[in-house]
């Protein structure tokens, strides 16, 4: 049964009041590398890419599914610079998933007030 049964409609929601995408589970890698959950909502707002993603903390020996990590992330890709300009904060950093599962309303809300404040000069 799938970690996100419980927050899965209202990343749908979100998604959708950004007119973003949700991506479930890496669909375009191959079957074998998909062994792991994660979710990750997309958008472009003025130029700059913007994710909200949940995902399983990724270690040295592999992906640890016992802890979690919810990001934010913005990304201006100019195709000319060398490394892209970027912003990122991390709300939740390697706990349970219960965690995240019981705090998602503020986790979405955070997110949301975040990445809607992102300007081109906020990325480094």
């Amino acid at each position: 049964m799938s970690k996100f049964k419980n927050i899965d409609a209202k990343l749908v929601d979100l998604a959708d009041k950004l007119n973003g995408s949700l991506t479930k589970d890496r669909p375009s890698y191959p079957e074998v590398l998909r062994t792991f959950e994660e979710r990750r909502i997309d958008w472009i707002e003025n130029d700059i890419m913007k994710a909200i993603i949940i995902q399983p903390n990724f270690e040295s020996n592999g992906v640890n599914s016992n802890i979690w990590n919810f990001i934010n992330l913005a990304i201006y890709d100019d195709c000319s610079s060398i490394s892209s300009p970027k912003w990122m904060e991390i709300l939740v950093d390697k706990k349970d998933f219960i965690f995240i599962d019981d705090n998602i309303d503020k986790l979405l809300l955070k997110s949301e007030q975040n990445l809607s404040n992102i300007s081109i000069e906020d990325l480094v």
